[in-house]
This record gives structure tokens, sequence and C-alpha cells, in this order.
């Protein structure tokens, strides 16, 4: 690929929702078709369950709504596997709108990808691995060919 010879500005708006879109869509594939019992799946060795890790996934996102808004820190008490992942997609919707409603500065941007955000999409490939060592693997997906 070629590199344009003019500097080329990126939107911050953009590129957050696209992020946070790609995170909606790799949990929902990392999570499709399981049942509540994967939520305790135990791998050892002190790893989060599943269920830990989901709620892990919500307070990060929640704590971005809260940075972009300006408002306190809530801290989130863990739910049932089905009412978790349901939270998970309520506070993905809030920050979306947080997003398009407080345009953060760069600096808040660059804060919320080098953290939370990147924090949220290792999660949820752990979460990925865990399927698979749970015994119900996800299969194969392109996610650069994924619609966002």
């Amino acid at each position: 690929m070629e590199k344009s010879s003019q500097p080329q500005v990126i939107n911050a708006e953009k590129l957050l929702r696209h992020w946070l879109g790609a995170v909606k869509f790799r949990f929902t594939v990392a999570i499709s078709g399981t049942e509540s019992d994967f939520a305790s799946f135990d791998a050892g060795y002190g790893v989060r369950t599943p269920i830990e890790m989901v709620c892990h996934i919500s307070q990060l996102l929640q704590n971005c709504c809260s940075t972009i808004a300006g408002s306190p820190r809530v801290r989130l008490e863990s739910k049932g596997w089905y009412e978790e992942a349901a939270r998970f997609y309520e506070i993905v919707e809030q920050l979306d709108q947080a997003i398009l409603q407080f345009i953060p500065v760069q600096s808040v941007v660059e804060k919320l990808v080098q953290g939370p955000l990147a924090d949220a999409t290792s999660h949820i490939g752990q979460l990925t691995l865990l399927r698979r060592l749970s015994g119900s693997p996800v299969a194969h997906i392109n996610y650069s060919q994924a619609t966002i």
C-alpha cells in the first residue's frame, strides 16, 4: 500500500465509533451459542471466568462513558450470564451516544484507545480462547472483512 504524500486527519468520533462497533462485533462472535454454564468455566491458574471477564469488559466501557461525559465512575456488580451480556450491549449503546454527544479532545481519545478500549479488545480475545479451552471453539472468521 502506497503512503499518501498529504497527511490525513483522523476523525476521532468516527475512529472511536468504529472501534466500538468492532468490539461489539467481536464480543457477539465470542459469546454466540454459549450456554449459561460457560459463564463459570474455570481455566485454572487464577484466570477470570467468562462471566467475570464480561463484567470487567462492561466496567471498562462504563468507565469510558464516565471519562467522556466527565461523570463519576460507577462500580458494576456481577449479574447472571445472559444479564451480563445484555448489560454489555446497553453500555456499548450508552458509550456510542456519549461519543456523539461529547466529542472528546485528542488527549482523552488517546487515553481511551491505549487503555480501556485496547484492554476490552484483549479481553474479548481471551473470551474466544476460553471458548476453545472449554471445548466450544468459535468458527474461523475474517474480522477485517466483517461489516461493522
